[in-house]
This record gives C-alpha cells, structure tokens and sequence, in this order.
C-alpha cells in the first residue's frame, strides 16, 4: 500500500533540508568530498568529513532536522542499552546451491550493464523512426529498510516512506458511560432492569471507524517472509563503508513517532478489550445478583402462600364435611322416596305381566280347542271358542298397553330421580367451592406471582444475554485487531534498531522527449545447463537463466524507486542528477572491472563471442 500523501507531507515538512531521497557516497580516502551540482543548492551529501547545506535557510532548516534528530539520539541514550542503529549490508547476488564455480563482484556489474543495454530500446521503425534510447548511468545503490524492535518483534519500515500500512480503527461507544450507568441503577431492581432496556443496543454497532497511517510500515506477509530468509545473509558494517545509497525519508525521530502511535494503539485495544471485559463482568455479577435475589423472594413467597393455602384448605376441608353430610342426608332421602315409587311401578307391571300371562294361555287353550273342534266337525264349539279367543285378544292387548304405560312411567321416575339428586350434587359442588374460595385466590396470587418473578427474571437475562453478545463481538474485534498488529512484524528479536541497505542496480534511459529508471533487485545467480546452452544455440539470451531475482515481493518493494521518479517530479530530478554524479560508466576504473566481468562471462559461456565484442566496444566508446 503506498502513502503518496502521507509522503509528500512528510517531504513537505523537511523542506529538501537534507538529501532525504539522493545517494550519498563514503569518501574512499576518509577526506574527499564531492560538491553538489550549482543548479541544486538544496542538496546535502553526507560524507566522513561531515554535511555541505547551501543556503542560510536550509541551514537553519537543517538545524531544526538535526535538533529532532538530536532529541531522538537522547531518548536513546537514555535506553539501557545506549546504543546507535546498527547499520546492515545485504548481498546483491546469491550463488544458487547447483552453482560450483564463484560469481565475482565484476561479472555482477557486467551483468547489470547487459541487462541495461537489453533494455534499452533502440531506433525502430523505416519512415518514422523512433530515436534510441540512451543510457544516461548505471549505478549500483542501496535501498534503505529500517529494522525496528517492538513487542517482542522487529517490525520492516520502507525508510523512503513509499509504503504504508493503513489501519482501521473502530471506535467504541463510550464504555464508561454505560458501566456508569449500570453501576448507577445497580442498587435497585427496577431501576437496573430500566437501564438494561435503554442500553439494549448500545453496542450493537460501532460509532465510527478511524484511519491511522503508518508511513514506511511495510506488512505484506510474503514480503516478511522473504525478507527474513534474505536477512541471515547481511553483514553488520560501519556507515562509512556503505558507498552510495539512497538517503531515507523516514529518519529515526519519524520511527519514534509511528512507534509511538503503534504502541499508543497496541495499548489502546488492550484497554478497549479490558474495559469490555470489566463490562461484561459488572453486568453478569449485577444481573446474577437481582436475579439470586428475585428466586430468593420468590421461593420465600411461594412458602408463605403455600402455608396459608393448607391453613385455608384444612378450614375450608371441614367445613365441605359438614356440607357433604347435609347434602348426602337430602340424596338419601330423595333417593329412598323415588326408590318407593319405583318399587310400587315394578310391583304392578310385575303383576300386570302375570295376568297378561294367563290370558296369552287362555288364548293358547282357545287355539286348542279350536283345532280340536274342527277336528269334530263341531262348528257350534269351533264359533264360540273363537269368539271367547277373541275376548282374551282383546284383554292381552290392553294388559300390553298398560305395562307399556308403566315402563314410560317407571323410566319418567328413574330420570326424575337422577336429576333431582345431579341437582343436590350441583348446589353440594356449588357450597364446595364457595367454602373453597380463599385457597383459590391464594393458589391464583402464589401462581400470578411466581409468573411475574419468572417474566422478570427472563426479561433481565434476556436483556444481558443481548448486551453480553454484544461485547462479546466486540472483544472479538478488538482480540482481532490486536492479533492482526501483532503479525505485523518478524518474529525475530533485536535489541536495537537497525538500517538494512539492500543493494540495486539503479539505471537510466534518456531520449530527448522523457527519461525511465529501471531497478535490478537482487538476484541468484545459476549455472549453466544443458537447456541454457540450447537456448544460446537458438539465438536466445542466456542471462536469464543466469540471473533470476532472489523475490518477487521484495523486487516489488525495491522498485517503488521508480514509481516514485514517476510522480514526483522534483525527485526524479535530483535522482536524475545524483544518479548521473555516481554513475559506474563514469569511472574508467569501473568500466575496467566491467570489461573483466564480461570476460568472465565469456569464459562460462553466458555471452557470445559477437556479444562481448560489442559491449567491449560500448564500454570502450
């Protein structure tokens, strides 16, 4: 992530004081030093012999830069380990584990100038011809990464302040506030409750969500990783053998402060998250308190209705007794007199069922003799037999009639007497319950009491289950982000800060209309293989097989040198101007080692004979 604003505040603020973005180089005699170039007075180049600042006003701008400087050197001195940053050196070229035969520091610098005249574009097109680019310098330079201790950890600082690490910061709702209250209601029930239900969404979502930018803060997880692996092959030297190197934007009082503001925000969360949990812990205790305390009353009240409910009973037990005997005295006697009536119906359909037994015979005996008579041929005694059968018909039909008379009126007085008695129950049930009328309405208040204890109890848990859900999320946010601040870093310890300068060779392609920078990063080097030898009888490069970046996330980082020559202008200029100053092709001496490193190249066969020869000749002209 790249802070270009926080960037250019920063430029701002230093007003170009110092050389914050431009090489410096270490005197090789301990007393030379070189000029800055008339058109840019603004620039400082720092060497053994001390600093060269042009104009009064940058001096006293300078001395501002110095006194802050000179503020952090004292809060470090006061350190117990009183100690100044270490100052580490990273290799440019890494020889891979397959590669037997050295790789010297010429071949390195032969390698970064035919990667540059590669990529120098050169004149294209018939009629419209596009002029060829030209290497204006090559320089081999240092990328500066602070390595800065914190929270058991050493935390990655991009010392030109190109990166950024923006991080999101939820603010609470007022933690305090809302313990104030609860602690405020607390003593009483009603009033607790109250404050539960007003404050049941006060945590439901956060108030706002702050940026903090760490200027420099480099956090990518695979740059890290890469970074650390690299890190075992640097060497701890002296700032004075560093030759040339771009000069950090962010000095150390810059690191205090981003320090300063990760501590303030490391602690902040873990405040945040303890006033959460002390939250949490207050309104568990208070809600378990009045909770306890309503089951307490509620069980006390429940034992003191249930003792005057069997009191009640036993009172209203005996007076139902005495009812009972009165109403059981009245369904015996309504019994016994519809028992009578019944007994006198039965007794004469019973003796109607006798007679009319002798008359079915009677007429049975007729049927008989009338047979018999026809038998005889006797018609007289055949006429008036059937006359006397016909007399028995007519006395079995009424003696049918009245039974079945008897029957209705037997079942009449049958379903008399079981309303009458249901209606002695009723009143009896009636005066029953009205005897049982006090232990119903203490039994109505024990059950209208215990439901309202228990709707009580479940809307205060309810509530605090709500609001405990809440900064439960909330603690997990805070727990979260404080995990995510805690990966920012490496897990490697260090006892004091430390300048890491990884190496990059810088170059420059000029036409009359623009100029582009390319950065080499570091890179392994590799041996030839049997592929490799076929890809040169192809007509194919070789070096790419050669030469293959060490990272891709730290090449990414390292060429952040010409994003920013892109968008800043002033930069690119005095890049543009420092670059040209330090420039390898400048010295015969370094075009000398060149020469020697294309030979070895040669000599492994990583360059043709036709190639050598022409970039002898470039070197040459």
């Amino acid at each position: 992530m790249h802070g270009k604003g926080a960037y250019e505040r920063l430029r701002s603020e230093k007003q170009h004081a110092s050389s914050l973005y431009f090489f410096q180089r270490a005197s090789p005699t301990g007393s030379e030093t070189l000029k800055p170039p008339a058109s840019k007075p603004i620039l400082a180049y720092f060497f053994k012999s001390g600093a060269f600042i042009a104009s009064p006003k940058q001096q006293s701008l300078y001395r501002i830069s110095l006194h802050i400087e000179e503020a952090v050197l004292n809060l470090l001195e006061k350190a117990p380990d009183k100690v100044k940053p270490a100052t580490l050196i990273l290799p440019f070229a890494t020889s891979a584990k397959d590669r037997t035969l050295p790789f010297t520091e010429e071949m390195e610098m032969a390698v970064a100038f035919i990667m540059a005249e590669s990529d120098r574009k050169k004149s294209e097109g018939l009629i419209l011809k596009k002029p060829a680019e030209e290497l204006a310098f090559l320089t081999k330079s240092c990328y500066p990464i602070w390595l800065v201790p914190w929270s058991g950890k050493t935390l990655l600082f991009d010392a030109l302040g190109v990166s950024a690490r923006t991080i999101l910061y939820e603010v609470l709702p007022e933690v305090k506030t809302f313990v104030n209250d609860i602690q405020g209601s607390a003593t009483t029930r009603q009033a607790y409750s109250a404050a539960l239900q007003d404050h049941l969404h006060y945590f439901e979502s956060v108030k706002r969500v702050e940026e903090k930018t760490v200027l420099g803060l480099i956090t990518s997880k695979d740059f890290l990783q890469d970074f650390q692996q690299y890190l075992i092959e640097a060497e701890e030297v002296e700032q004075s053998e560093i030759e040339v190197c771009l000069t950090p934007v962010i000095d150390e009082a810059a690191l205090s402060s981003s320090i300063s503001e990760l501590s303030e925000l490391r602690a902040t969360l873990g405040e945040e998250m303890q006033s959460l949990h002390e939250a949490m812990r207050l309104i568990n205790a208070a809600t378990k308190q009045h909770v306890d305390t309503i089951r307490v009353e509620m069980k006390k009240m429940q034992a003191d209705l249930n003792e005057r409910i069997a009191e009640a009973k036993s009172l209203a037990m005996e007076r139902i007794r005495q009812i009972q005997e009165k109403y059981d005295a009245r369904i015996l006697k309504t019994s016994q007199r519809f028992e009578k009536q019944l007994q006198d119906l039965n007794q004469e359909r019973t003796k109607l069922e006798k007679a009319e037994g002798r008359v079915i015979n009677k007429i049975e005996r007729c049927d008989a003799e009338i047979q018999a008579s026809k038998a005889q041929k006797d018609s007289g005694g055949e006429r008036r037999w059937k006359d006397e059968k016909e007399t028995w018909k007519r006395e079995a039909s009424t003696l049918k009639k009245s039974i079945e008379a008897l029957d209705k009126q037997i079942e009449q007085t049958e379903s008399q007497k079981k309303t009458e008695i249901a209606n002695i129950r009723t009143e009896f049930n009636a005066q029953s319950e009205d005897a049982m009328k006090d232990v119903r309405e203490l039994e109505a208040t024990r059950e209208s009491k215990t439901q309202l204890s228990q709707q009580e109890v479940k809307s205060m848990e309810d509530s605090t289950s709500a609001i405990l859900s809440q900064l439960d999320t909330l603690t997990k946010k805070k727990r979260a982000a404080l995990e995510e601040l805690d990966r920012i870093g490496i897990r490697e310890q260090r006892r004091k800060i430390a300048l890491v300068h990884a190496p990059v060779y810088l170059a420059c392609f000029r036409t009359e209309a623009r100029r582009k920078y390319l950065v080499y990063p570091p890179s392994v080097a590799g041996s030839m293989k049997a592929t490799t030898k076929l890809k040169g009888m192809l007509g194919m490069s070789k070096l790419g097989s050669l030469f293959q970046p060490r990272s891709k996330t730290l090449s990414n980082v390292l060429n952040q040198v010409t994003a920013l020559a892109d968008r800043d202008p002033v930069f690119e200029k005095d890049l543009y101007e420092a670059g040209t100053q330090a420039s390898m092709l400048k010295s015969a001496e370094s075009r000398e080692r060149i020469l020697k490193g294309l030979g070895a190249l040669r000599n492994e066969e990583w360059v043709s004979v036709n190639e050598a020869q022409a970039l002898d000749a470039l070197l040459k002209t």
